[in-house]
């Protein structure tokens, strides 16, 4: 929709009544979301054994997964978003925006939002965007100045898939090396499924925004199909992380949405 200090015309049209709020943890986590809002259930996964045979194809061939290894270092994964608020000009348009403080994003119509919020602070701490059977939970995290982050995130989750019976494999995304699981999950009836994910991340300016894709789109490879509507919702999320000093890591809490951004 816009880049850095410069934007194109609008052409998405503002969701309505799309807010739901809920009670979560403190440290937001895509599987403990709400599988009803994004239909995340037996009909978007397959019935499988922990066997890699059973995973999904495109899911399952490490060989097509080794690109990381030659990424390049140069590039600027964040050149068409997401930006940080210094970094563009919002009262250039007359796009309807939901200010959630730390997040400002860009809704499309039909789209609906559901907010996660701690229940001892009363604070959001992820946002659900869903639209069909699809799902983009978004998470604000502090990082070091220097970056580092993602590396280490990358890290930490792939092993907590893996101690959790899963799979976890990295792979070059629409914003850089990204995390793809497939992680073990029970049924209604009891019977086996596989919940699977991907994880973007992207390092701004003293901040990380962690997008995890759910559902349909959660088994795309690429930023077409199901996936292409949330690929530009999260290049058009701008980031307010604040001045305040805050440890690495830590979640930077939203708030309600207040008068839209236009």
């Amino acid at each position: 929709m816009f880049r850095r200090k410069a934007k194109d015309e609008p052409t998405d049209e503002p969701a309505e009544e799309l807010i739901d709020a809920t009670d979560g943890e403190s440290d937001p986590d895509a599987s403990e979301l709400d599988e009803s809002a994004v239909d995340a259930d037996e009909s978007d996964l397959d019935d499988a054994d922990d066997e890699d045979d059973d995973l999904p194809a495109e899911l399952s061939d490490q060989d097509e997964l080794d690109e990381i290894d030659e990424i390049d270092e140069d590039v600027d994964w964040r050149a068409d978003g997401p930006f940080d608020h210094d970094e563009v000009d919002l009262s250039a348009d007359e796009v309807e925006r939901l200010d959630l403080g730390a997040l400002i994003l860009t809704p499309w119509e039909g789209m609906g939002l559901q907010l996660q919020v701690n229940e001892a602070t009363q604070q959001v701490v992820a946002a659900l965007a869903f639209w069909e059977q699809s799902g983009l939970e978004l998470a604000l995290l502090a990082a070091p100045t220097n970056g580092g982050l993602a590396d280490e995130l990358l890290e930490d989750l792939t092993e907590e898939a893996q101690q959790a019976g899963g799979s976890a494999t990295t792979a070059i995304g629409p914003f850089g090396p990204e995390l793809r699981r497939v992680l073990p999950a029970e049924g209604p009836s009891g019977e086996q499924l596989f919940q699977v994910s991907r994880t973007w991340f992207a390092e701004g300016p003293r901040w990380l925004l962690r997008g995890t894709l759910l559902g349909e789109a959660g088994l795309t490879e690429d930023d077409e199909g199901a996936s292409a509507p949330f690929v530009e919702f999260f290049r058009n999320v701008v980031v307010r992380r604040g001045n305040g000093p805050m440890v690495p890591g830590e979640v930077i809490g939203m708030t309600m949405p207040t008068v839209p951004q236009g």
